[in-house]
């Protein structure tokens, strides 16, 4: 048997519920019984919500029911010998039955009914007999196979029941009918609530039976008061009853929860007795059963109120509940009682809070269920101590009085019946003292360690909950020492291993060496090695409290350890510990990795490097500067410093540091630095480090690492990643690391130069840059200026010009004693010059290849050896332009390249930096320092394989490209006025203005005019157009009689030139010739005449682009391609018409990309853009000469595939033709085209043609003749009247009709022939025609219409010419007539001014 203090019982801790007896259920062998049994008090049907709180017991055959006490007529001489009993809860819970219920098989219809009745009249009888002087209920259920009829019906069952009734001597409101069908458990709903009424009525008689001996009581009877009051609520709440727990409302606080909650209100009883227990005195004798009896009470209110969710009101009535008995001590001997009863009383009270939390009540930081746990904690501790000291205490006095009678036997009740006595004879000091004895010896068996902690782990529990981290921190150490107390040393250790790093961040010093004292005492306890070394280097810190000596007998110890030795002498450890040691010291892993950076100001250690950049020839050297920081003296095995490549951060190189000097100060270490800075190297020779050498505090030792700089890859950053300092023997070791990273003091010092980033500089990167090995010297244009290809402009002797070839030659010279291989130049138009500067190396005639990137083998070099790589670059706009120049070549390199472990200090070829707590940190990761590599150095490595790499560098070529021509056209009339709209089949005036805006010299060889009768949009590229050299479909031209001055001189920035040339339109816009009109005529015809070409359509043109360029049939275009690629090996010529080149390139290029395709098998063979470069990577091949362009075309019934052009925006008016200017530099061979597009203008359909042919000289008195053609252009006959006046008729003798009526058939022609005889010398006016339509042969024509007619015959004859003065000899070498005629009659030279 427990102590009354330790815990509360049972059958008081689960909510009263009525009990009901069963008998007469054979549940082992009927399987009808089993399904009755399981209806009632089956586990799913008790937890539906629609069933009463009721508690079953299957009552066995030979059940001895309780037997009732006499009654007590009065109770004035009654002295009770305790308050409450301790069977008379659980009598009436589990034992004494409110209904007892006996199932019977009885059917109606029974054969053996009287048998059966009998039986059964004589069990109701044995259950009286036993239930006497109890008001226990009794009933009778008869289980039956079918449905009972409804009343009335059944006449045998009616008569049947009464005489069962009778014979058994009940009422027939205590016989019930079970059927026992599928529908049994609706049945036992309804049972038991009829069993539940009749527990009502016997737990009501017990109340009223209770109250009247309640009612019998004086004041004298304090303890019968506390008793009734107590069986009171108990049955009330037994009874669920509202009706009588609402007389008893009395209190205000009730009357304001009985709207609320009135089932609550029967635990009035239990707060009545509470108060009841006030009056009681409390001596040492009753102080126990007070309080325990007060804690039952306690215990029933604060479930109560927190039920009614009335928080405060339950903590306040705990609060004065414990300090109202806190201190109610009682004996002195026994304290360890009065502080279980304390614990018990928290702990209860934090399992009611946690129920009403889970229930939904909210908790708060200041108040949660884990402060409670924590306080009974408290006073296990306090009960553990009490229970120590009174064990001595006691037991010391037991010995002195062991003779003094016979002592309690081994199974001695120290209890009674009642809750709270204890069984010993008042005023016997030995009976006393000997249970006293038991107690103590009782409390010795009990684990208070066990207890502790459990209730500690419930209140760390609440304390994360609730976000008190710190508060569980304390728990957690708290838990921590009960473990160490109770030689569970492996788990205090880890306990105290969790809450380390927590106070070593928050840097409570007093607390954080307590605890890593108690953890290193756990770690000497347990064996625990690595623990040990650990706890013992940071306890050698300054910041913990403690003396030199103490440290200096750590170190002792430890270095007891590295020797494989237990930290202490076999005298000093038990024979367990002992053990342990042995074992782990046989099984130890070393080195032992202890963090630096967590374990403060024991060893400070930076490393920096002496160079931020290095060539892979250089050495590599590294200062590594060490301070001891407490106040003992540590020796160090050896010390490293870890690299690793910013790009790989998984390959690390070991660097071993093996010269040294010591400084006494950080003053004299800069001094150093600063006089090895002038001096370029170290003023004296290092020491040479040895093995554990001893390193004394407060000095600084600047340790010395060198490797050479080849053993890491080239154009790579080097980091340092971490430290380590080996501490220890072979045995044993412990590996202590810290990150590179150097942190500053968060409080500087006001001097200076005691701050070691003040005194050192401190490099943790350092970039090992690439050599690369090619050399070059760029020459640009056609002189013997050169320029370095890094620069961002070249002084060169002859300048760029547009259109133009422009030479670039690069040598390439490999200055080192390696060979090369596979030397190369890469040279490529950046994106936004792209289809407006082109690259070639080929500039033969008819082969000019273009491209955007070209690629240059220059093959391989040797040591010194040298080449050259010329190649060419073409551009259509004057812009400054930036080629990208990539040299690339590769090498043959040693197998072990950066995997050799050459001289110097690295120490191993690679290490692998294996997770660690120091790496786990962001410091020690190599994070976005590859990205910064490609702004360190334009050197780019690639390993081919382990033999082989290729080393590549990019550079910047700059020039600038000049103007070559400023190109200008107009058109007039034969007349010399300005032509705004041009008649079909009209002779008209080109004027086409150039001047020269070249900076240096140019010759210009030849000029000429390209008919290109087109009517396409000047933003479509690849589109066909129509082309005769000399007489095309859509637009003739001839020959002018304009002296120009020879093509033959050098032409300078500024100077200008003219060419006049006669054009006549054979079709309006609508009617003009295209390349599938002539294949659909040629096909009529029997013949294509246009399947050289394709005729591809426009990228993202419009629907009137469209609908103006059909695309030919598929069979058509095949063939068409077919033909193109076969006979046409360049498909292209480049014509620029103003400064807007770049943008129609562009779109160009960006419309047609399928176009590339069928551009033939030359120059997809040429297309070999670089894989790295971006945007557009276009090839083209053009021809540089037009007309070479027009015979490679086919001639006369060729096109041209291809005009670039430059204009924005689409324009209605067509394309007259490509004005060509063939030029070359002064003194120069190469010979250059600038092609420029023409622009025509509108063209009208005229009412008459009016062609004028007179001969090229006229002399005085020689006669020449004056003809007039007229045409008629349209489809009905013209009717005119032809009139020829002279105005001065001193100037010419006219022979010829002077009137004459014309009719013109539909598309026929007129001639009008006049003899005129010059009789004057110089500028003579012509004789006058006019023509006007014969109004009364076509009455339809009007003035209107004259004034047009004249419109057309003053623009088309000439006014006046000049007659020269007769010679013999001219007659025979000037040519009869010029004259010009419509196609297709063979034209004449020149028609006169």
């Amino acid at each position: 048997m427990t102590m009354d203090a330790t815990a509360l019982p049972s059958e008081l801790l689960v909510t009263p519920q009525p009990l009901v007896g069963f008998c007469g259920l054979d549940t082992a062998r009927q399987a009808v019984h089993k399904a009755v049994w399981e209806a009632f008090s089956g586990s799913l049907q008790r937890k539906a919500a629609e069933r009463a709180a009721v508690q079953y017991k299957l009552l066995p055959g030979n059940y001895e029911f309780p037997v009732a006490k006499p009654k007590r007529a009065s109770y004035e001489w009654y002295h009770p010998k305790g308050v409450l009993k301790r069977n008379w809860m659980l009598k009436h819970l589990h034992v004494l039955p409110s209904v007892v219920v006996l199932f019977q098989d009885m059917e109606w219809n029974d054969a053996q009914w009287t048998e059966k009745q009998v039986q059964c009249a004589g069990i109701v009888q044995a259950l009286k007999n036993a239930l006497q002087e109890r008001n226990t209920r009794l009933c009778l259920v008869l289980l039956q196979k079918a449905a009972p009829l409804p009343p009335g019906e059944d006449l045998l069952a009616a008569e049947r029941a009464a005489s069962l009734t009778t014979a058994c001597g009940i009422t027939s409101k205590m016989l019930f009918i079970l059927p026992h069908t599928e529908h049994l458990t609706g049945y036992a709903l309804r049972l038991e609530s009829a069993f539940l009424d009749m527990a009502q009525s016997y737990y009501a008689l017990m109340s009223k039976r209770i109250r009247n001996h309640r009612d019998q009581l004086t004041s004298a009877h304090t303890t019968l008061k506390i008793r009734h009051q107590f069986k009171l609520g108990f049955v009330a709440e037994m009874r669920q009853d509202l009706s009588t727990a609402q007389k008893y409302a009395l209190l205000p606080v009730f009357v304001c929860l009985k709207t609320l909650y009135p089932y609550a209100l029967y635990f009035r009883h239990y707060m009545q007795a509470y108060a009841n227990l006030d009056e009681i005195h409390v001596n040492d004798v009753n102080c126990l059963e007070i309080k325990t009896i007060a804690g039952f009470l306690n215990y029933k209110i604060c479930r109560l109120k927190f039920k009614l969710k009335t928080p405060r009101d339950a903590i306040n009535q705990f609060i004065i509940h414990v300090e109202k008995y806190k201190p109610r001590v009682g004996f002195k001997d026994l304290a360890f009682e009065h502080y279980a009863w304390m614990s018990t009383q928290h702990s209860v009270f934090a399992e009611l809070f946690c129920e009403a939390i889970k229930n939904g009540l909210p908790a708060l930081q200041t108040q949660h269920p884990g402060i409670y746990y924590h306080k009974a904690a408290e006073y296990v501790m306090k009960r553990r101590d009490a229970a120590q000291q009174a064990y001595g205490t006691v037991l010391a006095a037991a010995e002195g009085t062991s003779s003094g009678g016979p002592g309690p036997g081994p199974n001695a009740s120290l209890f009674t019946e009642f809750f709270g006595i204890r069984a010993v004879k008042t005023g016997d000091p030995i009976a006393e003292q000997q249970a006293n004895v038991q107690l103590c010896e009782l409390e010795r068996s009990y684990n208070h360690s066990s207890g502790i902690i459990a209730l500690l782990s419930q209140a760390m529990a609440q304390f994360k909950i609730y976000k008190c981290l710190r508060f569980r921190k304390k728990l957690a150490v708290d838990m921590a020492e009960e473990y160490l107390k109770s030689g569970d040393h492996a788990k205090a250790l880890t306990l105290y291993s969790l809450m380390l790093p927590d106070y070593r961040q928050e840097k409570w010093a007093t607390i954080f060496t307590d605890v890593l004292l108690k953890t290193l005492r756990c770690a000497l306890l347990s064996g625990s090695i690595a623990d040990y070394i650990a706890c013992s280097v940071e306890a050698l810190s300054l910041r913990h409290q403690g003396e030199q000596a103490e440290r200096i007998l750590l170190l002792e110890n430890l270095w007891q350890v590295f020797q494989g030795l237990p930290p202490m002498n076999k005298t000093q450890l038990t024979p367990e510990a002992q053990a342990l040691w042995t074992s782990a010291l046989a099984s130890v892993k070393s080195p032992i990795q202890i963090d630096l950076d967590k374990v403060n100001d024991v060893l400070e250690m930076c490393a920096t490097f002496e160079r931020v950049q290095l060539n892979n020839d250089d050495v590599l050297q590294l200062q590594l500067i060490v301070r001891v920081l407490t106040d003992v003296p540590l020796r160090i095995r050896n010390f490293h410093v870890i690299l690793a490549d910013a790009a790989n951060p998984q390959n690390s190189y070991k660097l071993e540091a093996l010269k040294y000097f010591c400084f006494p100060s950080l003053t004299q270490l800069r001094a150093q630095q600063q006089e090895r800075e002038k001096l370029a190297k170290l003023p004296e020779e290092p020491q040479a480090f040895e093995k554990n050498m001893r390193l004394e505090p407060g000095s600084y030792y600047q340790l010395l690492c060198t490797t050479e700089a080849q053993q890491f890859h080239e154009n790579t950053q080097l980091r340092i990643v971490r430290l380590e300092a080996h501490m220890g023997s072979d045995q044993v070791a412990a590996l202590l690391t810290c990150s590179s990273t150097y942190t500053r003091q968060p409080f500087r010092h006001h001097t200076r130069s005691r701050d070691l980033d003040d005194n050192v500089t401190i490099n943790p990167i350092c970039y090992i840059a690439p050599t690369f090995h090619l050399a070059t010297q760029t020459h640009l244009g056609h002189g013997h200026g050169n320029a370095s290809a890094t620069e961002e402009a070249a002084v060169v002797s002859t300048r760029m010009l547009v259109n133009e070839y422009y030479p670039v030659v690069t040598t390439v010279s490999n200055p080192y004693n390696v060979y090369l291989q596979n030397v190369g130049v890469h040279i490529s138009v950046p994106v936004g010059l792209r289809n407006m500067v082109f690259l070639t190396t080929d500039i033969s005639p008819g082969r000019q290849k273009l491209h955007a990137q070209i690629q240059i083998d220059v093959g391989e070099l040797s040591a010194h050896g040298s080449n050259t790589a010329t190649f060419y670059i073409f551009s259509l706009a004057e812009t400054e332009i930036k080629l990208q120049q990539r040299l690339s070549y590769t090498l043959d390199v040693d197998n072990g390249g950066p995997n050799a472990g050459g001289g110097g200090s690295l120490s191993g070829n690679r290490i692998s930096t294996s997770p660690s707590s120091s790496e786990s940190t962001p410091d020690h990761e190599v994070k976005s320092v590859p990205q910064s590599l490609a702004a360190i150095s334009p050197v780019q490595i690639e390993y081919l394989d382990e033999t082989r790499l290729r080393k590549s560098r990019e550079d910047t070529l700059t020039l600038r490209c000049h103007g070559d021509f400023k190109f200008s056209a107009r058109f007039y009339t034969l007349n010399r006025k300005s032509l705004a709209q041009v008649y079909r089949g009209e002779n008209f005036l080109l004027r086409a203005n150039t001047e020269v805006l070249a900076v240096d010299d140019v010759e210009i060889l030849d000029s000429f005019f390209i008919c290109v009768g087109s009517t396409l949009n000047l933003r479509t590229v690849l589109r066909l157009m129509s082309l005769y050299p000399m007489q095309d479909h859509n637009l003739v031209q001839s020959n002018y009689s304009f002296k120009q001055k020879k093509y033959s001189n050098r032409y300078c920035a500024g100077d200008q030139l003219e060419s006049v040339i006669v054009l006549r339109t054979n079709a309006n816009l609508r009617d003009w010739t295209t390349a599938r009109d002539l294949d659909h005529r040629g096909k009529l015809e029997g013949k294509s005449t246009s399947s050289k070409f394709i005729r591809s359509p426009p990228a993202k043109v419009g629907q009137d682009e469209a609908s103006a360029a059909p695309t030919p049939p598929a069979g058509m275009s095949a063939y068409m391609s077919k033909s193109l690629t076969a006979k046409i090996p360049t498909t292209m010529t480049i014509i620029n018409s103003n400064s807007a080149v770049s943008n129609a390139l562009q779109a160009a290029n960006a419309g047609l990309p399928s176009e590339e395709g069928n551009l033939g098998e030359d120059s997809a063979a040429t297309a070999a853009p670089a894989a790295n470069q971006e945007g557009p990577k276009t090839t083209r091949l053009v021809y540089n000469k037009a007309l070479e362009a027009v015979q490679g075309t086919g001639h006369c019934r060729g096109f041209i595939k291809g005009i670039y052009t430059l204009e924005e925006s689409p324009s209605a008016v067509p394309i007259f033709g490509v004005f060509c200017i063939r030029w070359r530099r002064a003194n120069g061979k190469e010979e250059n085209e600038s092609k420029f597009v023409i622009s025509g203008l509108e063209i009208a359909e005229p009412p008459l043609n009016i062609y004028c042919t007179i001969e090229e000289k006229m002399f005085v008195k020689m006669p020449m003749a004056f003809k007039v053609v007229l045409k008629n252009p349209t489809t009905h006959v013209l009717h005119l009247i032809a009139n020829l006046s002279i105005s001065k008729t001193d100037n010419f003798i006219c022979s010829g009709h002077k009137q004459l009526d014309i009719s013109i058939m539909a598309y026929e022609e007129k001639e009008l022939v006049y003899n005129l005889y010059p009789l004057q010398v110089g500028w003579q006016e012509l004789p006058v025609l006019s023509l006007e339509y014969n109004t009364k042969a076509d009455p339809q024509k009007n003035d209107s219409q004259n004034a047009l007619l004249d419109e057309l015959v003053q623009r088309a004859l000439p006014k006046r010419v000049f007659v020269l003065v007769s010679h013999p000899s001219w007659e025979t070498h000037c040519p009869r007539l010029l004259t010009i005629f419509p196609s297709p009659q063979p034209p004449l030279k020149q028609q006169n001014k």
